[in-house]
């Protein structure tokens, strides 16, 4: 399968990365990032540390969301390099050189750490000090970070074959597939554990959950049903990792919408039209997703009604958001992080973080907010009470 880089405008779109199986695309319609409106800042932020880890992702449209643990922040490169860095100071514990070109962050469960590359390999390495435990080989290429729970790694593969590993082995436990488009966003969602079962989201648009323990079906909802004369028209991805909160599935679909579904049954409550392939975020009053064009929305938990939409961030390249405290943060192409009022949408402080760009969604824990730039750069900010 060839794998391709498209420049496109749909809906507005900004630069995103595409796989396909045939053709090749060059054509550059990339919109010009909206200019920063200034404002008068309503909170402090401080950063804590900012230093370099690995080589990044350069130009490639690879996420590489890092892993945070208690103690520690895990990253892992395209050209193989791991590391673990101290999450309080920003120190380096140790770091470890993989032979091999990783395509995906790295997921985490008690122990370990497992990682994708570009040629289906997961590996897994001891958080302690990094030491190689085990590799196995998946399907294809991994693009989202594996998951770890129950002794179970789950790998989800570009192909659309989701593959469950023994967490202390590597062995292949089951695998569960779903037919794949011709064409597809380059990237994924990363599967959702919640108690025994797994929710997964397809670049056909399906949504599924499915058993922990041997992957039986238990539902299947067709999220958006694809549209148009072309393959590209038709593209629905749920690229954008599903949310699991209060026994319902928030998701949201490329070139499609964001729906709201009942956790047991999959029964579907409320969708509404949108365009996303970067993330959600949910608290107990609303939906908050980034869409194709670099809006952020605000949706009622419960009905689906907008609350509000930030529109000053258009064709910026936002990641999706993330929750701090009464606050959501995104990040940009540009390398800023924005800080945004939970309630109305408004900015209410930035910082500037880099001028390399930040892909990766924020990571929250403790107050602190981390941010891994697209040359390698793990940063930490913090509220200031």
């Amino acid at each position: 399968m060839k794998q391709i880089i498209i420049k496109i405008l749909a809906a507005s779109a900004t630069a995103i990365m595409l796989t396909g199986c045939a053709g090749f695309f060059d054509k550059d319609n990339t919109p010009t990032p909206s200019p920063l409106t200034r404002f008068t800042p309503e909170i402090k932020t401080k950063l804590m540390w900012y230093r370099g880890v690995n080589f990044g992702v350069g130009s490639d449209y690879l996420k590489m969301v890092p892993a945070v643990t208690d103690h520690a922040i895990f990253t892992a490169d395209k050209e193989g390099d791991v590391t673990a860095t101290n999450r309080i100071t920003g120190s380096n514990l140790w770091h470890y050189k993989l032979q091999s070109n990783l395509s995906a962050g790295p997921g985490t469960d008690e122990s370990l750490l497992f990682i994708g590359s570009r040629t289906g390999k997961v590996y897994a390495l001891r958080q302690s000090d990094g030491a190689l435990v085990w590799e196995a080989q998946v399907s294809s290429e991994i693009l989202t970070p594996p998951v770890a729970s129950r002794g179970i790694v789950l790998v989800k593969a570009i192909d659309g074959q989701l593959t469950a590993l023994d967490a202390r082995t590597g062995r292949a436990m089951w695998h569960y597939l779903q037919t794949e488009p011709a064409l597809i966003l380059r990237g994924g969602s990363v599967p959702q554990v919640t108690r025994n079962d797994v929710v997964v989201g397809f670049a056909n648009g399906n949504l599924a959950k499915l058993t922990l323990q041997d992957g039986s079906l238990l539902w299947q909802q067709m999220i958006t049903v694809p549209e148009g004369s072309f393959a590209i028209q038709r593209m629905v991805d749920i690229d954008a990792d599903p949310v699991v909160f209060n026994n319902r599935v928030y998701v949201a679909t490329y070139q499609g919408k964001i729906a709201a579904l009942d956790l047991t049954t999959g029964k579907v409550y409320w969708t509404h039209d949108i365009s996303s392939f970067t993330g959600l975020t949910v608290d107990n009053q609303r939906v908050y997703v980034a869409d194709a064009t670099s809006h952020l929305w605000a949706f009622d938990a419960d009905s689906g009604g907008v609350a509000w939409r930030q529109n000053q961030l258009e064709a910026r390249n936002i990641t999706g958001p993330a929750t701090i405290a009464n606050y959501l943060v995104v990040a940009d192409q540009e390398g800023f992080l924005h800080w945004i009022n939970k309630q109305d949408g408004h900015f209410i402080a930035r910082n500037r973080v880099t001028g390399f760009g930040i892909l990766a969604t924020p990571i929250v824990r403790d107050n602190n907010v981390y941010l891994l730039t697209r040359d390698g750069h793990l940063a930490n900010y913090t509220l200031v009470s």
